[in-house]
């Protein structure tokens, strides 16, 4: 199994399951939330960030020296998690206020959403992973 396929699949089960492990095992998932994005950008948030980009970098790098028919897919679509990392590092603070805001209104719905919108994200990677692997 190449690079690019265990990428697809793990990323993609990850984005695909993430309404079900944020919401329907029992636990506050909001309150989780609340704790792990504080008005002051914690120092973990930087790590994991710098982690993310490495990753990106990385996929970008086995796509320009591998020879992997369809890798720019994956890789273009893996690309999209930077913009998050990006916002992370260069403006948390809106971030973290985005999040709040979601979090306080409708109980939380806003959130929902936003996994939702992952769920079918990671879906898409699944079907272009299998696809293409």
């Amino acid at each position: 199994m190449n690079y690019f396929t265990t990428l697809g699949i793990v990323f993609g089960l990850a984005a695909f399951l993430k309404p079900f492990y944020m919401h329907l095992l029992p636990w506050d998932e909001n309150s989780f939330i609340e704790k792990f994005y504080t008005e002051k950008r914690p120092p973990y948030i930087v790590a994991i960030a710098l982690v993310g980009l490495a990753l990106v970098a990385l996929t970008w790098y086995f796509h320009f020296t591998l020879d992997v028919a369809n890798s720019i897919y994956i890789t273009v679509l893996f690309s999209l998690t930077a913009i998050k990392a990006l916002v992370l590092l260069l403006d948390y603070q809106k971030f973290q206020k985005a999040v709040a805001a979601m979090l306080s209104k409708d109980r939380g719905r806003g959130v929902v959403l936003v996994d939702i919108g992952a769920s079918v994200f990671g879906l898409v990677i699944l079907i272009v992973t299998f696809i293409l692997y």
